[in-house]
């Protein structure tokens, strides 16, 4: 799994790249990977509206809207499932009234 770093962190990383330091530099001397700053760089351009892209605030709204769609997907798996036991149990009743 990745490996997470404070908010704080990172703005104050960009902070130093917004500076003028070398990207290499500052990841060999906080132990970051040069990658991972590049990424929180251009994640702060799309922020910023510099770059085309979902912002932090999309993303975090898209990561609850897909953790809620999951759990109502797993509701439903259960309801259809006992849906079919109760069926299984008890045969649905003739509920068809004769004609006139």
């Amino acid at each position: 799994m990745p490996r997470s770093y404070p908010a704080e962190f990172r703005r104050k990383v960009l902070d130093l790249v917004g500076a003028g330091r070398p990207i290499r530099q500052i990841a060999h001397d906080l132990g970051v990977s040069e990658q991972t700053i590049y990424v929180w760089r251009r994640q702060r351009l799309i922020d910023t509206g510099r770059l085309p892209g979902p912002t932090s605030e999309d993303q975090a709204e898209l990561v609850v809207a897909r953790r809620r769609i999951a759990e109502l997907e797993a509701e439903l798996a259960v309801h259809r499932r006992a849906a079919e036991l109760i069926g299984k149990v008890m045969p649905p009743k003739d509920t068809s009234r004769p004609s006139r």
